[in-house]
């Protein structure tokens, strides 16, 4: 038998490795988290979330009656989202004024023609 050998085993100084010990936690959370459906969790409340903020923005401050009323003459290029922006409260938001001048005036549309006369509520 030799007692002298230049071979050297390539397995020499390799840690064994087990199934557990070579996944890092961050390997795996996300081995984890792919086999549960968080992604689509997070995606529809965020959906909800985007609703909640945007129903609220359009309903919140108009809840009250207007106290009076005031009339404007539209001008020739004027919008009801700019006569609505113009004249509405600062605490309203356009969308909640632009409606209320809708339903105050009996309009269906946005259309409106240089000349008419709205009535814009006061509150």
């Amino acid at each position: 038998m030799l007692k002298y050998s230049t071979y050297r085993s390539i397995y020499e100084n390799v840690p064994v490795v087990t199934e557990q010990s070579s996944k890092t936690w961050g390997i795996y959370l996300k081995s984890k988290m792919a086999s549960i459906p968080l992604n689509k969790l997070l995606f529809t409340l965020l959906i909800v979330a985007i609703f909640w903020t945007g129903a609220y923005s359009v309903f919140a401050g108009g809840t009250e009656k207007p106290t009076g009323e005031k009339q404007v003459i539209v001008q020739y290029g004027d919008s009801l989202w700019r006569i609505a922006s113009l004249h509405k409260p600062a605490d309203m938001d356009t969308r909640v004024y632009l409606d209320s001048i809708r339903r105050m005036n009996g309009l269906k549309g946005p259309d409106i023609q240089a000349g008419e006369v709205l009535s814009l509520p006061v509150w």
